[in-house]
């Protein structure tokens, strides 16, 4: 039989934009709540790249109080990442503001951090983290500077850690500024009024504790049952899923398993349909190769499925075999540079994205910040880096070498500070663009986006000069 060398089309999200339509709602009605596998909900259609200068507990606390889902990366020993998985199960569904002021402190300083911080209450705590009660702004107005905070401090509710959402009612109804939660009687931290009004909701399992996935090698069967049950969803992270051996390996993995398993990367139609048809559990389809700012698999290896193609092909296969788009959800990985290009990925059919680069330069992603000249950054590199490679290897000596050749670099992103601000960016984006597109939740926008292929650079691309 002769090859079949026809050309397809790999579109990618510098080819195509969404077609304006008349729109139902208000971009603030826009309902951006999803699924990250077949049985795991997210508030924010967003998981984070299983990358180890990215996704460690710290970001994956905070995105998942944000909404979204942190994947813990696998450069790492079995019991280190469950070590990173149980931070994140254990800690508050809030964010807690270390704001409690010492019982021996002047009350001049109190009330100037009071001020500060913009609150009319603060928690007092003894030598030994115990809190003793609040102390009110107004009664530090009059105070001569000597005086220690313990002669004006009241009593006042304190919450135990899991009583979260007592502590922030309270906060709601006006009644506390700052509510004191502890464990076992120590001081962990506040809720404060800014957190408790925030408007974005965490994403929780069924024992109200915050969601959490972990990335897995198929071949990795114990630091799958190690991780199984506690996980929410076990993401295989391999280059090229439709494989032979990896899918055999998955084959036998899944049926050791309980936990969600996404299935990736995979790059097209047919690596789904042979996916779906040769692995009994499969709960999610992780997307696109070679698709990543960092990846060099295309200039390496010659090989490419941008993320807005492979997502196309992973709808395509699951239209042909009936399932729906939200019985196993597409996760579109690689190249989302920010809220405009998971418009697209989601109008394709994707229930969620996933990104390294957007998150790679806040406070939270793992790697340390770094100063160079008045700028700070912060390293990022692929998982098929040199530095990646060797950090896995050396760290898990059940790590099995596939490739001896590097398919990703090392280089640096900007500072972009707290990943809360990304975050809200991102939700604001997402809904905008929902609006746009005449869609009022992430379903609907898979029946009615339209596509258009771009002839000519249009917008941030006409050379104009930006003034301030």
């Amino acid at each position: 039989m002769a090859q079949d060398t026809r050309l397809v089309e790999a579109l990618s999200f510098d080819d195509v934009v969404l077609v304006p339509a008349l729109s139902p709602v208000e971009p603030w009605q826009v309902d951006i709540t999803s699924k990250a596998s077949r049985n795991v909900a997210v508030n924010v259609p967003l998981l984070s790249a299983p990358m180890d200068t990215v996704s460690e507990w710290r970001l994956a606390v905070v995105l998942a109080l944000l909404g979204g889902i942190g994947v813990i990366h696998r450069n790492m020993s079995v019991e280190e990442q469950r070590r990173h998985v149980e931070k994140v199960k254990n800690h508050p569904i809030v964010e807690l503001a270390d704001i409690a002021v010492y019982e021996g402190e002047e009350c001049c300083r109190v009330r100037e951090t009071m001020r500060t911080l913009g609150v009319r209450q603060l928690p007092v705590v003894d030598a030994a983290e115990t809190v003793k009660g609040y102390v009110e702004f107004a009664e530090l107005e009059t105070c001569s500077c000597g005086t220690p905070v313990a002669k004006l401090t009241k009593p006042g509710p304190v919450f135990e850690l899991g009583e979260e959402r007592k502590a922030i009612d309270f906060v709601k109804r006006g009644k506390l500024d700052a509510a004191a939660v502890t464990l076992k009687s120590r001081f962990l931290g506040a809720v404060t009024v800014h957190e408790a009004l925030a408007v974005y909701s965490p994403a929780l399992d069924e024992e109200g504790r915050l969601r959490v996935a972990a990335a897995i090698s198929p071949f990795d069967i114990r630091r799958a049952q190690a991780l199984d049950g506690f996980v929410d969803i076990l993401v295989s992270d391999v280059a090229h899923f439709h494989n032979v051996n990896v899918i055999s390996a998955a084959k036998k993995l899944v049926k050791s398993i309980s936990t969600d398993f996404v299935a990736g990367n995979l790059g097209t139609r047919e690596g789904v349909l042979d996916t779906l048809s040769k692995i009994e559990k499969v709960d999610g389809l992780r997307m696109g190769i070679a698709g990543g700012s960092i990846c060099t698999t295309s200039g390496v290896a010659g090989i490419a499925a941008p993320t807005l193609f492979a997502v196309m092909q992973a709808r395509s296969a699951l239209e042909e075999l009936g399932v729906k788009l939200d019985s196993i959800p597409i996760i579109a990985d690689g190249g989302i540079r920010g809220p405009g290009d998971a418009v697209k990925a989601l109008a394709a059919g994707a229930s969620a994205v996933m990104t390294g680069y957007m998150l790679a330069g806040t406070d939270e992603a793992a790697a340390p910040l770094i100063r160079i000249g008045s700028k700070l950054y912060k390293p990022y590199r692929g998982m098929a880096s040199r530095g990646a490679l060797e950090r896995r290897y050396a760290a898990d000596r059940y790590s099995r070498v596939a490739k001896r050749v590097e398919e990703g670099i090392e280089g640096l992103v900007e500072y972009r500070g707290p990943i809360r601000r990304v975050i809200l960016e991102f939700v604001e984006g997402l809904k905008a663009g929902l609006g746009y597109a005449g869609a009022s939740s992430i379903p609907e926008l898979w029946r009615t986006a339209r596509f258009a292929r771009i002839t000519s650079r249009i917008g941030a691309y006409t050379g104009v000069v930006k003034t301030n």
